[in-house]
């Protein structure tokens, strides 16, 4: 029991480090997305194809391909090795968060983007018939409409995007899987330190779906009570 306890001890010090690269690239990623998903909407055609094809390209390599390009190819690279840019792409914990940051934007573009046009277009002609301008439209009958049919994936995704921060220690960065992957080489221990960590990524797994689903409760009563305002 004192092993269990000195081994939780010293794994919950690569917490701050998961939670860090968890919450940076998911605000980033999804700044990005959104971004991604407006010009696939707005601008149909040649843009969003290629667009499109960029964000299925991310989405069909896999996320350990992506840091190891990242970490591994990007610094070779003169432009970065000479420039600023090499500040950022020395760092183990920022390659890591610009990899998390780019499948979460692919990802999260690709459920924005579906969840548009799930709307249906009677809700959005119901409230131009109103006399809404583009805006409110948007808010009163498009964005609440996204909510309902994107949530549930999104949920996922960020789930997801939970677990896979586990790959940074592959870059040495020392997250809760570098940690108890430490221990694991140290001591020979193998079920100690990674039941651990998979009670640790699951207590966080927990906390950010009833943190998503509060949020969305509170979106879909305010988006509502606008609605019904307008």
């Amino acid at each position: 029991m004192e092993l269990m306890i000195a081994y939780t001890r010293e794994i919950l010090g690569g917490l701050s480090t998961t939670l860090s690269l968890f919450l940076v690239s998911l605000v980033i990623g999804f700044i990005l997305a959104a971004a991604m998903a407006f010009i696939q909407i707005r601008f149909p055609g040649h843009i969003s194809k290629s667009v499109w094809n960029l964000m299925f390209c991310i989405r069909g390599v896999p996320m350990l391909l992506v840091l190891y390009i990242i970490y591994y190819g990007l610094p070779l690279l003169p432009i970065v090795r000479e420039t600023f840019l090499w500040a950022v792409f020395s760092s183990p914990f920022w390659c890591t968060i610009i990899c998390l940051a780019i499948v979460e934007m692919a990802f999260t573009s690709e459920i924005m983007r579906g969840a548009y046009f799930q709307t249906p277009k009677e809700q959005i002609e119901a409230a131009r018939s109103l006399g809404l301008n583009g805006f409110q439209t948007f808010r009163a009958a498009i964005f609440p409409a996204m909510i309902r049919n994107g949530f549930a994936a999104y949920t996922t995704e960020v789930i997801l995007l939970c677990k896979s921060t586990a790959l940074a220690f592959t870059v040495t960065v020392m997250d809760v899987m570098g940690f108890a992957n430490e221990i694991r080489s140290r001591t020979l221990d193998i079920y100690e330190p990674l039941l651990i960590a998979g009670f640790i990524y699951l207590c966080i797994t927990i906390t950010t779906r009833l943190a998503l689903s509060w949020i969305f409760s509170l979106i879909s009563v305010a988006g509502s009570a606008r609605a019904e305002a307008l």
